[in-house]
């Protein structure tokens, strides 16, 4: 069982969410509403990246897909081939909060 978020991280996991999704933006769609996603590159099934290793998405990029959108969980090797991989977004979300 994963420990609660502690104070910083639950701060640093708000500011991802105040980017908006990152592939939204990527595309020309700031400020689009977000839940974060913790990455999966590097981690075993059923282990989660830490709350410092997470991206804004939204539920379309997220989850569900749909509208010519291809969501993360729906097939992380298509989202990547679109997107961007998880960790080059990664790299963009800590560059756009400074945080490099």
């Amino acid at each position: 069982m994963k420990k609660p978020a502690t104070k910083a991280e639950k701060e640093y996991m708000s500011r991802v969410a105040s980017i908006g999704c990152i592939v939204c933006l990527n595309n020309g769609f700031p400020d689009t509403p977000c839940c974060l996603h913790h990455i999966r590159t590097g981690y075993g099934r059923g282990q989660r990246a830490s709350h410092y290793e997470v991206l804004p998405l939204c539920a379309i990029h997220h989850q569900y897909g749909g509208h010519g959108e291809v969501a993360y969980h729906q097939s992380p090797t298509e989202f990547e081939a679109r997107y961007g991989t998880e960790l080059e977004l990664l790299e963009q979300v800590r560059n756009i909060l400074g945080t490099k």
